[in-house]
């Protein structure tokens, strides 16, 4: 088992992938800013992600990024993960892969798509920056293994980014593009900005509402004063 294991790692770790497109270059300048080498990052089509079934709990929709969708049922379901990031490399299942996540960037920008990318370059960061982070990603896997939801945070618990679980810091960044992208003045986002600054070298926050025009996933949500 332990070789076969081993032997799927070299074979994803040989998969080329395509490097960024311009447009997501730019979008990652954004929130990563000079802290990552996008040179250094590919995406691939395919993941080594299983299917699998479990007890989905029912969010607290208080997050920019629960309100965006509709509100799932609490129940058993099955379903598997989007993406996986392995070193400088995001394997995302072919449900998922795009040529181009950022096509319409600047103008226009897919607000899903985007807040799936930030989320999988912070695993990228954090590989990059593992002095500073200690991310291995097999620590992020086993961040899995128990009861409680990775993704699941509390802005409270504290004011330093690093001090949050791996998960948890891909979803508190996918909140930041979430907020800064519908409610750029909001407290709220104001307060990611500062946590994120810290480590990340964010681009100022824009002083009008929005940066530029919006796809949204569900026609549905009520996006005004989502992050205060």
């Amino acid at each position: 088992m332990p070789f076969r294991i081993l032997t799927m790692l070299l074979l994803l770790l040989a998969s080329c992938g395509r490097p960024l497109t311009d447009q997501e270059r730019a979008f990652a300048s954004v929130v990563q800013g000079d802290t990552l080498n996008l040179d250094r990052v590919r995406l691939v089509k395919g993941a080594p992600v299983a299917p699998i079934t479990f007890y989905r709990k029912a969010r607290p929709r208080l997050a920019c990024r629960e309100r965006i969708l509709p509100p799932p049922d609490e129940g058993v379901v099955t379903a598997k993960p989007a993406a996986v990031a392995l070193f400088n490399r995001v394997y995302f299942t072919e449900d998922w892969y795009l040529e181009d996540y950022m096509s319409d960037y600047p103008d226009q920008m897919n607000l899903i798509a985007a807040m799936l990318l930030a989320h999988e370059l912070t695993h990228i960061w954090q590989w990059q920056n593992r002095r500073t982070t200690g991310y291995h990603p097999l620590r992020a896997a086993a961040e899995h293994g128990g009861s409680s939801d990775p993704y699941l945070f509390d802005l409270d618990t504290s004011p330093d980014f690093l001090a949050y679980g791996f998960e948890q810091q891909g979803a508190i960044v996918e909140e930041y593009v979430c907020c800064r992208a519908l409610d750029p003045t909001a407290p709220r986002t104001q307060r990611l900005h500062a946590m994120l600054d810290t480590y990340l070298d964010l681009s100022p926050l824009p002083k009008q509402r929005r940066e530029r025009d919006l796809v949204l996933p569900w026609s549905e949500a009520k996006v005004e004063g989502i992050c205060r």
